[in-house]
């Protein structure tokens, strides 16, 4: 691993933590409303029938827990990642509403008795992320779930979601590294373009 570029990689997550831990509470209801909207045009929504998504827990993440609400509501399945200690995959749970999930590993709410699926049935994944940039690399928390998670994620579309002012032309990216399909921001989508036909 090059030393200079884990150097930036962990310069930029900590100024973006900072960055996010700033944005007020109206900001971040507004702007995620702007993003739910964005999602639910994109062409893979209307045909999805497995939602993986992580829930907001971490000081200014884009949240979630409505989108989650309103999709069970309309009886698609909804999945959420589950992180145990001294386990370095990320593990998924399927859950019925937001209030049986309590808060587990790092203070990330999951369910106290999860039941588990296999990612084989996820149709679209919401990553988080402190940072996109527009080829779909990502700067996350450090700990390397997602990275091996997507790594492993065959069919389902990849869906990263933030804010307009944490999307940059270029993050550096190392081989372990997996691009999001697509990054969904309160202005609207950005994808690569070998990734175009995802967009409504």
């Amino acid at each position: 691993m090059d030393e200079r570029m884990t150097s930036d990689k962990r310069a930029l997550r900590r100024r973006a933590r900072r960055r996010h831990a700033a944005l007020e509470p109206r900001f971040v209801a507004q702007r995620s409303a702007a993003i739910h909207d964005h999602l639910r045009g994109l062409p893979v929504w209307s045909g999805m029938r497995v939602l993986h998504s992580y829930v907001n827990s971490l000081p200014g993440e884009v949240a979630t827990g409505e989108l989650l609400t309103a999709t069970k509501a309309t009886g698609r399945r909804v999945v959420v990642p589950y992180v145990e200690a001294h386990h370095r995959q990320l593990r998924h749970a399927e859950i019925d509403r937001l209030e049986e999930l309590q808060p587990g590993h790092w203070g990330l709410l999951q369910p106290p008795r999860p039941r588990f699926v296999d990612p084989s049935v996820l149709d679209l994944v919401l990553v988080p992320g402190l940072m996109f940039d527009r080829r779909g690399f990502r700067i996350g928390q450090g700990g390397g779930y997602y990275d091996r998670f997507l790594a492993d994620l065959d069919g389902a579309v990849t869906v990263g979601i933030t804010y307009d002012e944490f999307v940059v032309d270029w993050i550096p990216d190392e081989v372990h590294d997996v691009p999001v399909h697509i990054v969904v921001t309160p202005s609207g989508v950005v994808t690569p373009s070998s990734n175009e036909r995802l967009l409504p």
